[in-house]
């Protein structure tokens, strides 16, 4: 899994790849996010975790959050 950012700067996950940690079929996953039923969130690193990510997706009872390095690559996950 890899973290991009689109053109506007906004934070970009593989819909497939978060469903499939979320527990859900990709299409449910989209049509809860066209719901509004899908809350993200990404957070900075500080002082020694400066330059990584945390981003944190919650979707019903699911919650995952995975931490990423500077280049946007996946570095550990849990499920919440």
């Amino acid at each position: 899994m890899h973290l991009d950012r689109n053109g506007q700067g906004d934070w970009i996950l593989d819909p497939e790849q978060l469903a499939s940690r979320l527990g859900l079929d990709p299409g449910h996953l989209r049509h809860k996010m066209r719901l509004g039923l899908v809350t993200s969130r990404v957070e900075a690193g500080h002082d020694e975790d400066e330059g990584n990510w945390r981003v944190t997706v919650r979707a019903g009872d699911a919650a995952w959050q995975g931490i990423f390095d500077a280049v946007g690559s996946l570095t550990s996950e849990r499920m919440l």
